[in-house]
Order: structure tokens, then sequence, then C-alpha cells
């Protein structure tokens, strides 16, 4: 969606070379004769196989102690099965279509334990009404976070520990006013391997970029290519007399496609005035977003702000953690307001502009 007391990549930690034995088998929704791939956190390959007749895989290799890993084809077009990589035979089995879960081992045990605890919340949710007391649906709000926190604090020393610490605590914590405070002194809490790890590197660098980027402080440049293929920086951009809109957006977010006729009609308006766009496509597909603001009348700077690792370097530098997000910044570069959705945006350029 990242030990020792050395920085050691991913990459080198699940070579081949020395630590436990491991196997992933099962069955793939691919055809025989393809390829899958077992990738590492940072996006290389771990290993690799062949589907045989009757769809079944079988990888082994050697791991030193644990870590994540996903299961998907080489250009990872199915959805990546995440697994805990570590001693012993994880075996894979189909949840439903399309969908596979890992098993067999002790942490991918813990991440199934995790699913069904928080499928059964939702079925419980599903079968409420409008005539459901509000505090029981307070409850089932409060339950969602309180299993993935219980279970995280139960595994501060391991890779489990930390991915729930990425995938549900550190997320909410981010965007909770009152719980903001409370990131770094849960960080520490882990283990000095896991505070090592490069998860817990770039959760640290999204909680300065989201930190550097209240209102008040000063932009953070970036440098992207536009769909031209020509880089521009956001820095050219901010100078006397020009107000910027920061926006990150991705053609597959339903929210920010429903944001475009308004940042249209505020460009529209305001462009003349000094009103510039820069948006920052989130896209792992390079073609469908320059089809996309091609057939979508989008005349503003649209530049692709996805790294070749499929990682984001510029939504990390602004503490990114959903979009739509967008920042409005001054012709002196101070970020004035953030997230202006509808027809916000038009009426605080009309207290800016006019």
């Amino acid at each position: 969606m990242k030990i020792i007391t050395v920085l050691l990549s991913a990459a080198f930690l699940l070579c081949n070379c020395g630590g436990s034995n491991y196997t992933v088998s099962g069955h793939y929704g691919l055809a025989p004769g393809d390829s899958v791939f077992l990738f590492a956190s940072n996006k290389s390959i771990i290993s690799s196989g062949v589907m045989t007749a009757d769809t079944t895989f079988r990888l082994k290799g050697k791991v030193a102690g644990t870590d994540i890993a996903t299961l998907s084809d080489r250009d990872r077009l199915l959805t990546p099965t995440l697994i805990f990589l570590e001693a012993g035979d994880i075996r894979l089995e189909p949840r439903e279509e399309g969908v596979y879960e890992a098993t067999g081992t002790p942490l991918n045990d813990s991440l199934l334990l995790l699913n069904r605890k928080l499928e059964a919340l939702r079925n419980e949710y599903i079968k409420m009404t409008p005539a459901t007391p509000h505090e029981e649906v307070e409850a089932i709000f409060a339950r969602f976070e309180e299993i993935p926190r219980a279970m995280m604090n139960a595994n501060l020393d391991n890779i489990f520990g930390l991915w729930l610490f990425s995938a549900y605590e550190f997320p909410n914590m981010l965007q909770d006013d009152t719980r903001r405070a409370q990131i770094r002194p849960c960080m520490t809490a882990f283990s000095p391997g896991m505070q090592a790890h490069t998860i817990m590197q770039e959760l640290q660098k999204e909680l300065a970029g989201f930190e550097n980027a209240q209102i008040g402080h000063r932009f953070t440049n970036l440098t992207l290519t536009d769909t031209q293929g020509e880089p521009i920086s956001l820095s050219s951009l901010v100078e006397p007399g020009r107000w910027v809109l920061l926006d990150f957006w991705a053609t597959w977010c339903a929210p920010c496609c429903h944001e475009i006729p308004h940042l249209r009609e505020a460009y529209a308006a305001y462009k003349a005035k000094g009103f510039e766009i820069y948006a920052v496509s989130l896209d792992n597909d390079e073609a469908k977003w320059r089809s996309f603001t091609s057939a979508n009348d989008m005349p503003w700077i649209n530049v692709l702000g996805i790294d070749a690792d499929k990682r984001s370097t510029a939504a990390a530098a602004y503490g990114i953690t959903s979009i739509p997000a967008n920042f409005l910044i001054s012709p002196d570069g101070i970020i004035i307001a953030k997230n202006l959705r509808g027809g916000e945006l038009s009426k605080k350029l009309a207290e800016m502009l006019e």
C-alpha cells in the first residue's frame, strides 16, 4: 500500500543465502503454464514458478526471520495476496472468487484470525437498520479499531504487528486530532528490529510529510512528469500573483472524479486571475491516466506521482493516506487551505482573488 542494528533491505533478508526454509503452495487463479511470482515489500522478485496442469504451484526458498511478501502474476494484474513469509509450509487457499488467503504458519494464521473477526463484525453491521440504537452502531465502529489494535499490541516484536500498525492504527491516528500525538510513542513501543524496518521508516517519512503539510507551513517542492513526458516542478508555479492548488487524485477514485467538474469550474473562472492546478495522479496505469485526462477536459497541469517501484514519494512528502486531497498554496508559498471540496474551492478563490 517499509533488521537488526544495521538497516538491510527486504530483498537482502529474503534472499536464498541462509535462514530457514519456507514453501508457498496451493491453487491460484492463473492458467497452466502461467508464471506466479512472490514479491518482497520493496517489489523485488523473491521467487517464481509455473502453474501446473491442475492450476497449483509450489515455491520454496529461505527466509531470515520474517517479512511481508505478496503473491501475484508478473504485472500484478491479479489482486496480490498478502503473505507473511516465515519458516514453514504456507498454503494458499481460495476465499472467494479472485481472493486467496495464506495459512499454515503462525503469522499467516494470525492474519486469518483477524480477517474472520472483522468479517463477523461486518456481518453484524450489515444486519443493522435505521432503528438500531446509535450506541450499538458506535460500539461496532469501536470494535473495528479495537480488534486490530489489540492484535498489534500482542505482536510488537514481529512483522505482523508492524503491518497492523501501518494498515490500521497509523492511518487512523494520523487523521484523528486527539490521537495524532500518540503516533511516535506507539512507534517506539515496537522492538528495535521493527523500528529499523523499512516499513517503519516509510511511516516516519509520511508522518513528517503530514506535519509539514499543515496550514501555515511552506509547501514542499515536487518535480514530476506531465502527460507529454516533461518534468514540471511545483516550485516553478509558485510566484507572485499566482495561487496554486496541489491536488492528489486517481482515475480509479470515484470521489476524486466527482471533484473534476468543480475543479473545471474554478479553473475557468480564475485561471486568468492567477490560479493554477498541479494535479498529481496516483495511478499505476500511466496509459489509462493519459487517456483519462485527455478525454475529460482537464486543461490544467497533470503529472504522474507514482515512482518506478509503484510507491509515491510525492504522496509521502505530503502525508497523504487517502484521496482526494488538496492544498491551496499562496503566492508566497504558504499552504493556506486544505481539502477544499465541491464549491469550497471557488468560494475560497473568490475571497483571495476578487
